[in-house]
């Protein structure tokens, strides 16, 4: 880790729960806000979608009564279940106004919220806040993280900890900061033992959804001697093709391959995936085929 460690978030987000009918050009399904900020929102999808791809939101927050509706950007996408989206809001159609009323709905939380840091030096002691009164719906990231603060952690030694995973709980360090589970003075920390029932069930709860908790890749450039870059696109690869998601799987270790072209667990996987990807690209030729006009017997005219 160089210099300081920079908030994502460009505005405060709450950790609210939210009904959300998600539109994109060609389908529509059902999702839920993890949090909703005025910028943006991450959602629990059933479905993934491509970053940079644009989403109409209806986001249906009956805790002030209204009906929101935006468009937004993919930013990020994560193929473990629950598969989660980064959703940023586009600032013409966002209105901060709804957010105003939601914050004054929860005082507690708004005022966390806005305190959550803009930065963090990497010399900064991260500490264990008082735990949740009930089991809280803690991401896999957020798990990461709690359970390696201990008595106290520096930010710097975090990240040598976490290592290649670090990128992915940077997020989670400032959310747990903003909900005060996560303090940085020593006058406000309670001990890890408070921390075990929560944590114990929080990943009872994850292991029970098949979810693994972020975690560094074995050797000086991730597993088998890839890199941690090819190592993140083979595990999303592997989780989208357990999730079904076989095209999505093909495409992720196919960019996996590109970046580690002699890594023989990337050339297996994708080796055993060859017939099915064969099968697809047979069925989108013929599509295309039929829709020319033509058919494999020779003519739109052809009845066999």
């Amino acid at each position: 880790m160089n210099g300081e460690l920079v908030n994502p978030r460009k505005a405060p987000r709450l950790a609210h729960r939210c009904r959300v009918d998600v539109r994109d050009r060609f389908s529509t399904w059902s999702a839920a806000t993890e949090d909703l900020g005025p910028l943006g929102c991450q959602l629990v999808s059933p479905r993934l979608a491509s970053p940079g791809r644009e989403l109409k939101l209806r986001i249906y927050c009956e805790t002030i009564g209204q009906t929101i509706e935006t468009s937004g950007r993919v930013v990020w996408t994560r193929a473990e279940s629950p598969s989660r989206l980064g959703i940023q809001f586009e600032a013409s159609r966002a209105s901060p106004a709804w957010f105003d009323v939601l914050m004054r709905t929860d005082p507690l939380a708004a005022g966390s919220t806005r305190r959550a840091p803009a930065r963090l030096p990497r010399e900064a002691m991260l500490r264990l806040g008082v735990p949740p009164l009930y089991i809280a719906d803690f991401s896999a990231e957020e798990v990461a993280v709690l359970r390696r603060i201990g008595s106290g952690i520096t930010v710097e030694s975090l990240a040598r900890q976490l290592g290649s995973a670090f990128d992915r709980v940077r997020g989670a360090i400032f959310a747990l900061l903003a909900r005060r589970l996560l303090v940085l003075s020593a006058s406000e920390a309670v001990g890890p033992a408070a921390w075990n029932q929560p944590l114990l069930a929080a990943e009872k709860a994850l292991a029970a959804a098949g979810v693994k908790l972020p975690a560094p890749t074995v050797g000086p450039n991730g597993a088998g001697g890839r890199s941690a870059a090819a190592q993140k696109l083979f595990d999303e690869g592997i989780a989208h093709l357990t999730a079904g998601r076989i095209e999505v799987a093909v495409g992720r270790l196919q960019e996996a391959r590109r970046l580690a072209p002699t890594d023989p667990l990337i050339a297996g996987a994708l080796q055993r995936l060859t017939p099915w990807a064969a099968r697809q690209a047979g069925a989108v030729s013929n599509h295309a085929t039929a829709a020319a006009g033509g058919g494999p017997r020779g003519g739109k005219n052809s009845r066999g």
